[in-house]
C-alpha cells in the first residue's frame, strides 16, 4: 500500500522519455576513430545486453526513486479497547450441606460451578476472582482475566466433607479483601450459600459493613429447595445412601447483606433454572462499557526503494566510462 499513490502517475510520462532520449542518443552519436579502441572492442565480448545496461539502471533507479516518493508502507490491523471493567469475586460455599442433591446435575455445587461457568463464559474484559467457603475461606484464585484458568479452578472445586460449620461472614470479608484495592469501575461480589452463619470471626452483617465502606455491591444467593431434601451418606457397608434433611438458608442476613451494600434484596434458587435467572440478572446488572476502535499500524518501507536507487545509480556511474569504451 502506498501513502501517496498520486506519484506512480510519474511513471508513465519519464519512461518514454528515458526510452527516446536512450535511442536518439545512440543514433546521433559521435566515434572516435581510435584503432587501440578498436582493439579492445575486438578482446571485449560483445552482447546486445551490456549495450541497454545503463539505460536499465537509469531506469530502475528513477523508478525505485519515484516508488520511494509514493510512501510504499506495511500495515497491520490493531484494535483498541477503552473503558473501565467490572471487578468480580465469586464466592461459593464449599461446606458440606453443598452435597444435597435437590438441584442438577448432582448437587447443590455442582449446579453453582455449571452456572458459575456459563456466566464466566459470557463476561469479557472483565476481571474476576473466586473465593470459597465452609468453616474458613480461602482465595481460589485473585482477580484475572485468565477466564480459561479460572474455569479450570472451578471445575476442580470438591466439597470439604471435613468442615465443621458455614463461615459466611468470614468468606464474605476475604472477597472484600481482593476487591478493596482494585481499580475496577464497579465492584461487585457475588455470594452463594446453603446454610446460615454458624463459624468465624466475623459476622455477615459485619463483612457487609465492610463491603459497603468501599463501595462493594453484593448480590447473595441462596441456594437450594425449602423443606426436606435428599442428602448422601455413607452406611456401615461402605455404600452411599440417601436420607431426608432439612437444612435451612438464613434468607433474612442474606437480604441484610443486600440492603447494606445496595443490591435491595437476596434471591433464593430453588432450582438450577432459578439460578441461571438469578446469574442472567446479574450479568444484565452489571455490564461494562467498553468502546473498541480499530486502527492500523503502518511501517515505512521507502528507505528500501531510497537505497536500491542509490545502488542502481551508483552501478551506472561505474559502469558508464567503461561501456562507452568497448561498446560501440
Amino acid at each position: 500500500m502506498f501513502r501517496d499513490p498520486q506519484y506512480l502517475w510519474a511513471l508513465l510520462v519519464l519512461l518514454p522519455v528515458l526510452f527516446f532520449e536512450f535511442f536518439y542518443r545512440r543514433r546521433h552519436k559521435r566515434r572516435l576513430p581510435y584503432t587501440r579502441i578498436n582493439l579492445l572492442r575486438q578482446v571485449y565480448k560483445r552482447s546486445s545486453l551490456w549495450r541497454f545496461l545503463p539505460l536499465a539502471l537509469r531506469i530502475l533507479a528513477i523508478v525505485a526513486l519515484i516508488l520511494a516518493l509514493a510512501r510504499p508502507r506495511s500495515a497491520r490491523k490493531k484494535t483498541k479497547v477503552t473503558g473501565e471493567g467490572i471487578d468480580i469475586v465469586l464466592t461459593l460455599d464449599v461446606s458440606g450441606s453443598m452435597q444435597a442433591v435437590d438441584l442438577k446435575p448432582t448437587n447443590r455445587l455442582q449446579a453453582a460451578k455449571k452456572v458459575a461457568e456459563n456466566f464466566l463464559s459470557k463476561r469479557k474484559n472483565d476481571k474476576i476472582g473466586l473465593v470459597t467457603f465452609s468453616d474458613y475461606a480461602f482465595t481460589a484464585c485473585p482477580l484475572t482475566l485468565d477466564y480459561a484458568l479460572l474455569s479450570q479452578i472451578i471445575q476442580n472445586l470438591q466439597i470439604d466433607k471435613s468442615a465443621q460449620g458455614t463461615a459466611i461472614g468470614l468468606g464474605l470479608a476475604t472477597a472484600v479483601g481482593r476487591l478493596r484495592d482494585s481499580k475496577g469501575k464497579s465492584k461487585v461480589i457475588i455470594l452463594i450459600t446453603d446454610g446460615r452463619n454458624n463459624a468465624g470471626d466475623i459476622s455477615p452483617v459485619e463483612a457487609a459493613e465492610l463491603a459497603a465502606t468501599y463501595g462493594i455491591k453484593v448480590y447473595p444467593i441462596g441456594i437450594g429447595k425449602e423443606g426436606l431434601v435428599d442428602y448422601p451418606y455413607q452406611n456401615m457397608f461402605g455404600q452411599t445412601v440417601y436420607q431426608k434433611v432439612d437444612i435451612p438458608i438464613d434468607m433474612a442476613t442474606l437480604d441484610e447483606i443486600a440492603k447494606i451494600t445496595g443490591t435491595t434484596i437476596a434471591r433464593r434458587a430453588q432450582s438450577t433454572k432459578e439460578l441461571e435467572q438469578i446469574f442472567a440478572r446479574i450479568d444484565k446488572l452489571e455490564k461494562s462499557k467498553y468502546e473498541i476502535k480499530n486502527y492500523y499500524e503502518y511501517k515505512e518501507k521507502f528507505w528500501i526503494f531510497l537505497g536500491l536507487a542509490f545502488l542502481f545509480m551508483l552501478l551506472e556511474f561505474v559502469l558508464r566510462v567503461p561501456l562507452k569504451i568497448f561498446l560501440p
